[in-house]
């Protein structure tokens, strides 16, 4: 018997909290085994999906005034049940209340047998009582507030309104909160982004350029998942937000210089370079994930890009060979994340102040053994997709500190000012700038 979406919503939630996978992986491969592509269903599993990751801290605060017994302690699975019943009766209208909290005890019966009567009598509570159920208050406790009616952790909100105030906090959670805009950077080694744009728009599409990416549509409508496209099996463009197109142009190279890419990941910021070079120069693309390799090189080819790829693992340091041969030495450092919370909300569920600790210290051995790959005279490019300052300027100042012959510069055009603060160090924020979260330092090597 095949599942419901509700159903199969639960599976992808428990999977997310089982495996450490991300919820796009598992969607992705859920609608492609179920058909579900492109269809209503589709479309309405995701939303669940998502909107419960995205609002787990608020459902949970609900969750616990609704029921007698110690939440924290609850199976997990119970715990996703409730949160996408909860969801659905306070977020959603696509079904009836009394259909909702029966959908949630058959799923419960399948998965839980013995909790069924719990999920119907919590359930139940919350309409009876659930619209005068009290979050804490914005003015005595902004903090709490914050972290539990816009769902972020109370440690990362802490540190935000220490950052940005508490006005500016509330609009970050918020947008943090929002559907992220769907975003592609056209590969213009093979169409003009002009082109691209016609051509989606006959098809069905709505597209828009992005304001700051020369290179970047946002498409605010489409017929079809744009990954099923002949557009994105031509290598017409890459799903990439323009956020991570910009810190291609923090580099600025000639068609004879050589840059290493020595985090590249499946190639993002590889393969722009690459076009943006028009396939000139040379650029190496390393990563220690031999995975994340082969997933570049099927990249590279669906876009007709030319690039090197090896496997190093800049923890452990830097090959003799590699050691001050390059220009241009880009370093997409691993990071917390927390500037794409949009499209990836369970990693609000998953970092913690002990991993922070663990990250920024392999931040600091990652961008010192790269550094051994500049040439004189030129430039080491340090980024993340983090909101914290532990792993930005942070970093880099310490980096200066033990490095004396690396100087910050500033960004030059296409980056524009509103982007750069304080020395020349470059950011974006969700809702400032309507995309993900992006930090990033250019160094010069004297």
């Amino acid at each position: 018997m095949r599942k419901s979406v509700r159903h199969l919503a639960i599976d992808i939630l428990n999977q997310v909290c089982q495996s450490h996978s991300f919820a796009g992986d598992l969607l992705d491969s859920c609608l492609d085994s179920n058909s579900l592509s492109g269809t209503p269903d589709g479309r309405l599993l995701t939303h669940l999906v998502y909107g419960v990751l995205r609002l787990r801290a608020h459902l949970d605060w609900i969750l616990t005034k609704l029921y007698s017994g110690n939440f924290e302690k609850m199976d997990e699975v119970i715990k996703n049940v409730l949160r996408l019943g909860i969801y659905q009766l306070k977020f959603s209208d696509r079904l009836p209340d009394f259909a909702v909290v029966n959908e949630a005890v058959k799923i419960a019966k399948v998965l839980k047998p013995d909790r069924s009567a719990l999920v119907n009598a919590v359930l139940r509570n919350y309409l009876r009582r659930g619209q005068n159920l009290p979050f804490p208050s914005p003015e005595k406790k902004p903090a709490e507030y914050i972290a539990a009616f816009h769902s972020h952790p109370l440690w990362l909100v802490k540190k935000w309104i220490k950052m940005f105030g508490t006005e500016e906090t509330i609009s970050l959670c918020s947008a943090n909160n929002e559907l992220p805009l769907l975003t592609a950077r056209v590969n213009t080694l093979k169409i003009s982004r002009k082109d691209l744009m016609q051509k989606l728009i006959v098809a069905g599409f709505t597209p828009e350029a992005t304001e700051y990416s020369p290179d970047g549509i946002i498409l605010k409508a489409s017929t079809s998942p744009l990954q099923k496209t002949d557009f994105f099996k031509s290598g017409f463009l890459r799903l990439q937000d323009e956020a991570a197109q910009l810190i291609s142009y923090l580099i600025k190279p000639d068609t004879n210089e050589t840059i290493l890419d020595a985090c590249a990941g499946s190639g993002g910021k590889a393969t722009h370079l690459a076009a943006i070079l028009k396939n000139k120069g040379r650029i190496v693309a390393m990563d220690r994930n031999p995975g994340k390799i082969a997933e570049l090189k099927s990249e590279a080819t669906r876009l007709g890009i030319n690039i090197e790829t090896q496997t190093g693992d800049l923890e452990i340091g830097l090959h003799d060979s590699l050691k001050e041969k390059f220009d241009y030495v880009l370093v997409d450092a691993p990071c917390s994340g927390t500037g794409t919370l949009r499209r990836n909300p369970e990693i609000k569920w998953r970092i913690t102040q002990k991993d922070l600790r663990k990250i920024t210290a392999v931040q600091k051995i990652i961008l010192q053994n790269a550094s051994t790959a500049v040439k004189k005279g030129g430039y080491l490019i340090y980024c993340t997709c983090s909101l914290l300052s532990e792993e930005n300027e942070n970093i880099v100042d310490d980096f200066l500190k033990l490095y004396p012959d690396f100087s910050l510069c500033r960004p030059t055009e296409p980056i524009y000012r509103q982007l750069i603060c304080g020395p020349g160090l470059f950011h974006t924020y969700p809702h400032r700038h309507k995309m993900d979260g992006f930090f990033g330092a250019v160094l010069k090597y004297q």
